[in-house]
C-alpha cells in the first residue's frame, strides 16, 4: 500500500504541555514522564488540511456566539453516510450533539426508567456500564464469546436468554466494536434485527468507529437494515476519524420523530442546547473535503496494524486479535501472564513498570477483558515501533530472571529516533496547512490451568481512575 505523500502520518508530534488527555494525564496518574502513552482514543497525527483550513477561517471570523446548525451540515453529515456506508439518512433526522457518551447518557435516561435493564456486549467500551448504572439502571451483560478460530461472536441464543430473564428491551450496541475489533457482518446484525424484531428492542448503535475498517471492510449501519430504522437510534461523530475529540461534537440519528423529540427533551433537561461551534465547522469541513484524507490515513493504519502483527509473532506470549476495524488492536496476553508468573491483574503494572507503556488495561472492559489490553496504532510508525521494542525488552528481560526488573524498559523516552522525528516534524509544520457460526472452546487459549486469576484479582483503584476518564473519552 502506497500512502498519499500530500499527508504526512510520518512525523512525530510533541504533544506534551498542550492539555492533551493522552501524553499530559501521565504525572497525574503518577507515572514517570518516560512512559509512553498508547491507551486513550485518538490520534498522534494532525487532522485534515481541509479541517485546519476551516478552523483558520472561522476563528478569524472572531466571533464565537451561540450557534445553530444550518441545513448545509445536516446535509453534510447525511451526504457521508450515503457516500460511505450506502445509508440514505433524512437530513431532519438528524440531531447534533456534544458528544457521543452525552448522547449516550440522554438517550438511556430518554429512552428508558430507573432500574430498566440495558443489555451490553462485554468486553466492551467501559463507559457504556457506566453510563448505564451511573443513572439507576441496570446494565445486564450477555458477553461475546471467542470461537474456535479465535474471533468475537455473539451468541444470538445467550442474547436472547438475557433479555428475556432481564426483561430489558434496550441494548447498546457497538459497531465497529471496541475494543475487539469486529465489524459486525451484514448477516450478523440481520440475526440481531431480527431478535430485536421479535423481542421489540429499542438499538442504541455507537458506530462512532464506522469510518475506521481495514482493506475489503465495509460497516452495515443497524438502521440501515430493512425495518430497523425507527427501533434504532445511530450515534455518530468524525471526532475519531479526523482526531476532533477536543471540539466535543456528534451527530446522532433518531428517524422516529416521537422518539427524536424525546432525545431533544432529555438532552435540554440535562442543559445542553447549541453545539460548539468550531465543532460545526470541522464537521462540515470534513465531510465536505476530508475523504482523501482518510482514506490515507487508513493506508497508514493498515501497514501500522501489519507492522505491529510482524513485531508481535517475535514476542512470546502476546496474541494479535486481528481486528476488522478501529485503530485499537487487542492484544490477548493469557499466555504472557503465565510465563510470567503474575496475576492478571498485575498485567498493566507490568506494562508501565517494566515496558514503560502506558496501554488500555483490559479489565476495565469487563472481566471478560482480563488478561487482554488495548494498543493505540494511530500513531507515526516510529512510536509504534518504539512501543514493540520496549514491550520486546521487557519480556526478554523477564524471561532471564526470576526477580522482576526494578527499572524501566527504556531508560527515557527522547530517543534519537523520536529528537529526529521531532526536529523533521518542526520543520514541517506548515506543511499541512492551508493549500458465525455458534460458539466453541477457545482453542487458542490457555488451559484452565493456565488460566488468568479471578477477575476480583484485578486492581480496583486503576479501574476506577481509568473509568473516570472514561467518562471525558467521547
Amino acid at each position: 500500500m502506497q500512502v498519499t505523500k500530500e499527508f504526512d502520518f510520518d512525523s512525530f508530534i510533541d504533544r506534551e504541555n498542550t492539555e492533551s488527555l493522552k501524553w499530559d494525564a501521565r504525572e497525574r496518574r503518577g507515572y514517570p514522564e518516560t512512559v509512553l502513552p498508547m491507551w486513550v482514543a485518538d490520534m498522534d497525527h494532525r487532522t485534515a488540511p481541509a479541517v485546519v483550513r476551516a478552523l483558520h477561517e472561522r476563528v478569524a471570523h472572531g466571533i464565537f456566539g451561540y450557534t445553530s446548525p444550518d441545513a448545509s451540515y445536516f446535509e453534510a453529515v447525511a451526504s457521508w453516510q450515503s457516500r460511505r456506508f450506502g445509508w440514505e439518512v433524512d437530513p431532519m433526522s438528524i440531531v447534533a450533539a456534544g458528544g457521543v457518551i452525552p448522547a449516550l447518557t440522554h438517550a438511556v435516561r430518554a429512552f428508558t426508567e430507573p432500574g430498566d435493564g440495558v443489555v451490553i456486549e462485554e468486553p466492551v467500551y467501559y463507559p457504556f456500564r457506566s453510563i448505564v448504572e451511573n443513572n439507576g439502571r441496570t446494565a445486564v451483560n450477555a458477553p461475546l464469546v471467542r470461537n474456535g478460530q479465535g474471533r468475537y461472536i455473539r451468541d444470538l441464543a445467550v442474547l436472547e436468554a438475557t433479555f428475556v430473564a432481564s426483561g430489558a428491551r434496550t441494548m447498546i450496541l457497538c459497531n465497529p466494536h471496541n475494543p475487539v475489533g469486529r465489524v459486525w457482518t451484514r448477516e450478523e446484525l440481520l440475526g440481531l434485527a431480527d431478535l430485536a424484531a421479535k423481542l421489540d428492542v429499542l438499538v442504541l448503535a455507537d458506530e462512532i468507529h464506522a469510518d475506521l475498517t481495514y482493506p475489503g471492510i465495509r460497516t452495515t449501519p443497524f438502521s440501515s437494515l430493512p425495518g430497523m430504522s425507527n427501533r434504532t437510534v445511530t450515534f455518530t461523530s468524525p471526532s475519531k476519524s479526523f482526531n476532533l475529540a477536543g471540539l466535543q461534537l456528534a451527530n446522532i440519528v433518531v428517524p422516529d420523530r416521537k422518539r427524536r423529540q424525546d432525545f431533544i427533551r432529555e438532552s435540554n433537561a440535562a442543559g445542553y442546547s447549541e453545539p460548539n461551534a468550531l465543532g460545526l465547522a470541522a464537521c462540515r469541513a470534513a465531510y465536505n473535503e476530508g475523504e482523501e484524507w482518510l482514506d490515507a490515513f487508513r493506508e497508514h493504519m493498515a501497514e501500522n496494524l501489519e507492522f505491529l502483527a510482524a513485531a508481535l509473532e517475535g514476542i512470546d506470549g502476546i496474541e494479535l486479535v486481528k481486528p476488522e476495524g478501529t485503530y485499537l488492536p487487542w492484544l490477548d496476553c493469557r499466555k504472557l501472564i503465565h510465563n510470567l508468573g503474575i496475576e492478571a491483574g498485575e498485567l498493566d503494572e507490568f506494562m508501565v513498570n517494566e515496558a514503560d507503556l502506558w496501554l488500555d488495561d483490559g479489565a476495565i472492559f469487563g472481566d471478560e477483558g482480563l488478561g487482554y489490553t488495548r494498543i493505540n496504532i494511530a500513531c507515526p510508525r516510529s512510536t509504534l515501533k518504539e512501543a514493540v521494542d520496549r514491550l520486546r525488552r521487557a519480556v526478554e528481560a523477564q524471561s532471564v530472571s526470576d526477580e522482576p526488573t526494578s527499572a524501566p524498559a527504556t531508560a527515557t523516552f527522547e530517543t534519537a529516533a523520536f529528537e529526529t522525528a521531532s526536529i523533521d516534524s518542526e520543520a514541517s509544520a506548515g506543511s499541512e496547512a492551508p493549500d458465525d457460526s455458534g460458539a466453541t472452546a477457545d482453542s487458542a487459549s490457555p488451559t484452565d490451568a493456565e488460566a488468568p486469576g479471578d477477575p476480583q484479582e484485578a486492581s480496583q483503584t486503576r479501574q476506577d481512575e481509568d473509568a473516570e476518564r472514561a467518562e471525558r473519552d467521547s
